[in-house]
């Protein structure tokens, strides 16, 4: 038995209705998530605030508690499909499930700590589609799991337009991440 087995066999024992499967699995995306707002660092306060960002942007506090929201209904969705689904069937929905909420994490640091809009959108545009994917497999199981899937996607597809807003209409950080990668070049040759 693989370790990751042990794990599920383990987590299969605790039942649908136990506090703590439903906390794990709720925990898992909201941490992670909470770990992304951190690596922001003070972006918000100093860069992001100074960047042309799209006039249906909404105000800095209203990510957060969305953000909050969005992870309990995916964490509680991967929840049912780990319980509803049988054991021997569930591998594709919690892969996909497990690779959007990867590229999820992973957007935080590459829009707000490396400034790469241009690659956030493509991480975000994967992202989608590892959603949809995800929805469309957890409904084929469970109705209730897609349906606690399609706020978040509705949420990801309105981001995607603030994202390519934002690498659309600066592009001067555009130019400064490409004179810095120059000049870097540059010192080592």
């Amino acid at each position: 038995m693989t370790f990751l087995a042990a794990i599920a066999s383990r987590i299969d024992g605790w039942g649908l209705h136990s506090a703590p499967s439903v906390a794990l699995a709720i925990g898992i995306p909201v941490l992670g998530g909470f770990a992304g707002a951190i690596s922001m660092g003070n972006s918000v306060k100093t860069w992001y605030k100074d960047i042309k960002k799209a006039p249906w942007n909404p105000p800095p506090y209203v990510f957060g508690p969305t953000w909050t929201v969005l992870y309990t209904c995916m964490g509680y969705a991967s929840h049912r499909v780990f319980y509803l689904v049988p054991a021997h069937l569930r591998a594709t929905p919690l892969a996909l499930y497990g690779a959007q909420l990867a590229l999820n994490f992973a957007w935080t640091p590459v829009f707000f700590g490396a400034k790469r809009f241009g690659l956030a959108m493509a991480n975000i545009a994967l992202m989608w589609g590892g959603i949809a994917a995800t929805a469309y497999s957890f409904f084929e199981y469970d109705a209730t799991a897609g349906y606690l899937m399609l706020p978040y996607l509705a949420w990801v597809s309105y981001a995607s337009t603030l994202n390519w807003y934002i690498w659309r209409n600066n592009p001067r950080f555009r130019h400064k991440l490409a004179a810095g990668a120059a000049g870097k070049r540059g010192k080592k040759e």
